[in-house]
């Protein structure tokens, strides 16, 4: 793991910091449905290689009535720890 890499786990929430890859695949809810951007805030729901750091995560972000907007798989490098305790 890089020095100062924050941990990420599943269930936490994290915000897109950067865009490695410009045209990732996506899912989400057909009426709600957009591309992951920077400044987006999300829940990991998954990781890829959970005894690998450096391995990608799944990310959902969902708005207010639970339809996800997007769920795509993230480097670590693309993502931040957000504090939901502020």
């Amino acid at each position: 793991m890089k020095r100062g890499m924050p941990f990420l786990k599943e269930h936490q929430a994290v915000r897109v910091v950067r865009l490695l890859k410009a045209n990732r695949p996506y899912q989400g809810t057909v009426a709600v449905r957009r591309a992951p951007a920077v400044g987006d805030v999300g829940t990991i729901v998954h990781p890829c290689d959970p005894k690998d750091p450096r391995a990608p995560f799944a990310v959902e972000m969902v708005d207010a009535d639970g339809n996800t907007v997007w769920l795509a798989d993230f480097d670590p490098d693309e993502l931040e720890p957000v504090d939901t305790c502020a």
